[in-house]
């Protein structure tokens, strides 16, 4: 039974084996044509493919690089508008030209002139005299008139560089810039046809042919007519007879370009006839190995691609900019990893170059910034009333965080801290924008409340990018100590007084300046005793973090406030070095802004003194001791001084013996004050004395903050 199994087995194996053999050589004539017109056509199709998406690649890579020019030059032509003097700085126009990335920058005036340029070495020339500059000239009396021409080959260096000029905004005459885009020009070499076909070969002897309007466009002479390829049928698969050898020949047309490839008939055969002998081969182990055969079949061949392509797909995606995908067991594998690394590189390569121009933008934002902002201090070395102090800490980003501080008359101190919407160079625009408008506003004497209103109905005329401006806007009188701000969005204040400490400053919220037009601000008002003091900051101090996440915070700078401060700048400095000790090294997402102000008011002396219960009796000799001291130091008479003293003890005296008592004395050549704070129920103890030898005396008092007194002395 086994052996006759075995016979009709072996039979049936062979007789297997001989109509496949049959089947085989008489296909064989059909197999190599369709197997020459498989190759042909998949090469062609995806060569075709690739010279249009390459064609398409590149002019998105023309596009981005023209707009990119452009945006630079305007850049310059506005910087050129907001500091004309720049003309006359060479190191200064190289310093901007090195920023924007140029490896020229002219500026002509109205005949056409260079009067300025980086390198030095182009002043003098006239654009006329150049075909390439001459283009140009249209922008001198045309305001707004932009231009960029494709790159050429520069007159002088004899280079390939791509110019862009617009109309000059300061004056008559052309800003233009040069740029080497030697990126695009290697592009431009990858995408020829003569590069792309390489990556198509056909056999070891094939070839790929181009023609485009009866043209060739190889890159290279052929050795044999053209007349017989430009005769060939589309989209079919002929034998042709070049010389002496046999091809099998197809030709595809697309776009205007048509493709031929030839490849030769001995190699096509060749590889036939050993898949015929392999194939006889194979179907004498069919039925012993079939299950082998398709194990190894899905397992190692296209199972454990697909794999190894996932894998190498999920390294990509988690940033492993190295990883690359190498799976070539088969023609689909091997088309496929090439697609992938292909796109990923793509992708790499367009990243890199977004994230090099997005640096360069930041870079040139900060320099705007940097060069408005106010950065000597003490910044009014001459006025004693104030002290003002401001910092900012950028981040990794350029944000729109931003202060500012100047005098708008001899008696008004105008200050402010805002957050510009949009970053990079359009934020900075905008902020230097909504600077000058406030600065010449705040000049004619207006209202900050009228002030905030015309400036943002300029600041909504043309307003494109839809950028947004939160600001706090204060005017200070340094003589009277009396503060006029308005809140327009987010920007935080603080007021520090002698008895609470730091505590918030009450305010409206107005809306943002740049959203509309028809926005109504109202104006607070806040009275400044000699040293109190206003900490303005902006929300990037809140939220910075730490490497675990955790923010700043509003705890964070309660914490920072606690410590004690002589001076504004102490005061922001101490908040600086608690931040830092709390991020540590983590770089920041937004900006952190301060502004602090003092108001020390015209007193030649001030002191603050705290008596308590158990040391009452030391407390207040020294006190008596020290204001002695300083009433002696501006002459005061001694009557004065000796009334002044009674009236205090009295005063004291008749408070309630276990209670604190915060007292601030000031004092100049003619007057003295005093306010004293206490934190009992409510009580005035001049309601319990006789009449004390005093000018003036005031008493308040709130549930929340406990009771004040003020008293006023002549010291004539």
């Amino acid at each position: 039974m086994r052996r006759k199994f075995l016979t009709w087995l072996f039979l049936l194996v062979c007789a297997t084996f001989v109509v496949t053999g049959g089947l085989a050589y008489l296909q064989f004539d059909r197999q190599v044509q369709q197997r020459a017109e498989q190759i042909l056509h998949t090469r062609l199709n995806d060569l075709a493919e690739l010279i249009s998406y390459s064609n398409d690649n590149m002019q998105h890579v023309v596009e981005i690089n023209n707009e990119s020019t452009l945006n630079r030059t305007r850049a310059v032509a506005e910087i050129l508008r907001l500091n004309p003097q720049i003309v006359n700085t060479p190191e200064k126009l190289q310093q901007i030209c090195n920023e924007v990335g140029a490896d020229q920058l002219c500026i002509s005036n109205e005949q056409g002139i260079i009067i300025a340029a980086a390198p030095e070495m182009l002043v003098g020339v006239d654009l006329k005299n150049h075909d390439q500059s001459r283009d140009f000239l249209k922008c001198i009396n045309t305001p707004g008139e932009e231009l960029i021409q494709r790159p050429r080959k520069n007159a002088h260096r004899g280079d390939i560089i791509q110019y862009a000029g617009v109309s000059r905004r300061d004056a008559p005459g052309i800003v233009q810039l040069g740029f080497r885009f030697l990126h695009e020009q290697a592009v431009r070499q990858n995408i020829a046809f003569a590069a792309l076909a390489n990556r198509f070969k056909l056999g070891e002897n094939g070839h790929i042919i181009a023609f485009k309007g009866g043209a060739l466009i190889n890159g290279e002479e052929l050795s044999y007519p053209t007349s017989d390829l430009l005769a060939l049928p589309i989209d079919k698969t002929v034998q042709t007879t070049i010389g002496d050898t046999e091809y099998y020949s197809y030709a595809i047309e697309k776009n205007g370009i048509r493709i031929i490839g030839l490849l030769p008939a001995q190699e096509i055969n060749r590889i036939s006839l050993e898949s015929l002998k392999q194939l006889f081969i194979s179907n004498i182990w069919l039925f012993i190995v079939m299950f082998l055969l398709v194990w190894v079949l899905l397992q190692k061949l296209v199972l454990n691609g697909i794999s190894r392509i996932n894998y190498s797909l999920r390294r990509i995606t988690e940033g492993y900019k190295d990883e690359r995908i190498n799976v070539r067991n088969t023609p689909e594998f091997t088309r496929l990893s090439t697609g992938i690394n292909t796109m990923v590189d793509a992708m790499q390569s367009y990243v890199e170059q977004r994230k090099e121009r997005l640096q360069k933008e930041y870079a040139l934002a900060r320099s705007v910034q940097n060069t408005v902002l106010p950065q000597k201090f003490p910044a009014f070395p001459d006025r004693k009333s104030f002290d003002i102090y401001a910092t900012r800490v950028q981040s990794e980003n350029v944000g729109g965080d931003f202060y500012d501080f100047f005098m708008a008359d001899q008696e008004h101190l105008c200050f402010m801290l805002g957050d510009v919407s949009t970053e990079g160079i359009p934020g900075a625009l905008f902020m230097m924008r909504a600077i000058s408008v406030i600065r010449s506003l705040a000049a004619t004497g207006m209202p900050p409340a009228e002030l905030m209103t015309e400036a943002n109905l300029t600041l909504c005329e043309n307003n494109v990018s839809k950028t947004r401006l939160s600001l706090f806007l204060a005017r200070l009188n340094i003589n009277t100590g009396m503060v006029r701000f308005i809140n327009a969005g987010t920007p935080q204040a603080l007021r520090s007084t002698a008895s609470t400490g730091f505590g918030t400053l009450p305010m409206r919220s107005g809306t943002v300046l740049g959203a509309h037009n028809k926005s109504i601000y109202r104006e607070c008002i806040v009275q400044l005793l000699p040293g109190e003091r206003i900490l303005l900051y902006s929300q990037g101090l809140l939220k910075s973090a730490d490497s675990k996440g955790h923010r700043f915070g509003v705890a964070g700078l309660q914490q920072s406030l606690e410590t004690p401060a002589d001076s504004v700048t102490e005061l922001i400095r101490n908040i600086q070095v608690d931040l830092r000790r709390f991020t540590g090294n983590k770089e920041q997402v937004t900006d952190s802004t301060l502004l602090a102000i003092e108001y020390k008011g015209k007193w030649l002396q001030q002191r603050n003194f705290t008596i308590s219960g158990a040391t009452a009796e030391a407390d207040i000799t020294e006190m008596q001791t020290t204001i002695s001291s300083m009433l002696e130091s501006v002459l005061a008479s001694p009557v004065a001084m000796t009334e002044l003293q009674q009236a205090l003890l009295a005063i004291i005296s008749a408070l309630p013996s276990e209670n604190r008592l915060n007292l601030r004395f000031f004092c100049n050549e003619e007057t003295a004050e005093l306010s004293l704070h206490y934190s009992t129920e409510p009580f005035n103890p001049l309601e319990q004395l006789p009449p004390l030898p005093l000018d003036e005396c005031s008493y308040s008092s709130t549930p929340s903050e406990g009771s004040t007194l003020n008293i006023r002395k002549s010291l004539a």
